[in-house]
């Protein structure tokens, strides 16, 4: 089990938070991070995001042991069926059509995790010497950056880098992406919205785990330099410290 919490800044310039994340337990105690990031108007992208969020929690609860091997079947099968659920639901209100969310979600382990991607929300495992970035976008620009046709530092200030080219809600079909990491010599996990990545460098954020050493001062400061970056859009992630040795 993960030292682990959730943050969550509206911005300066959104009028409503569509972001929604949470740390959760099982009956036996296992813990599940979770991060969402919705999308819609008249603010049914918070409809989303709070949707999957409170679905993934509930049925969670309501496990018992999940064992290693049945964790990526547990992952994907309880996302398509809260994706059904979530496009059924914008189909039966109108003024839900079109709504949508991002989803990005750990289940932890002794010393791995394994890790549920749609859209492009992202889980990066950090120390101050390293940072890497778990998942793989599910958006147009992060498309162009495999193919070659843009390096990754071109992607950071794309005109076009919030198309997002799957997510939770607008299809009745949806299937995650699964990575399965250890710990090693990481510090923290990071569950985080684009919020957070299109205005912290991989840099601050290094810079920032190094000069601070709990997950609130750490928190705090990643929510500060968003804002001091001139963020505009809703702030969340999820902080999780890795303890003891895990080489």
């Amino acid at each position: 089990m993960l030292k682990a919490q959730f943050y969550t800044d509206k911005g300066q310039y959104r009028e409503n938070n569509e972001d929604a994340g949470g740390v959760f337990y099982n009956k036996t105690n296992q813990q599940l991070l979770v991060l969402c990031d919705g999308m819609g108007g008249h603010q049914a992208g918070e409809v989303a995001s709070q949707f999957v969020t409170k679905e993934l929690q509930q049925r969670f609860e309501e496990e018992n042991l999940i064992e290693a091997h049945q964790a990526e079947d547990w992952l994907r099968s309880t996302l398509k069926n809260i994706n059904r659920e979530l496009y059924q639901l914008s189909i039966d209100r109108p003024e839900y059509s079109g709504m949508g969310t991002t989803c990005v979600c750990a289940l932890v382990f002794d010393d791995y995790i394994v890790v549920a991607n749609i859209g492009d929300s992202r889980a990066y495992l950090v120390n101050s010497r390293d940072v890497e970035q778990i998942t793989s976008d599910h958006s147009f620009v992060n498309h162009l950056v495999m193919i070659g046709q843009i390096t990754e530092e071109e992607a950071f200030s794309h005109p076009q880098r919030n198309i997002i080219t799957k997510v939770m809600g607008t299809d009745k079909l949806v299937s995650p992406d699964i990575f399965v990491k250890r710990f090693n010599y990481y510090d923290y996990l990071i569950l985080n919205s684009d919020g957070l990545t299109d205005y912290v460098r991989d840099n601050q954020l290094q810079e920032i785990i190094e000069d601070n050493d709990s997950i609130d001062s750490i928190g705090s400061k990643l929510i500060e330099v968003a804002l001091a970056n001139d963020s505009n859009d809703n702030i969340s992630f999820v902080l999780a410290e890795i303890e003891g040795d895990k080489v």
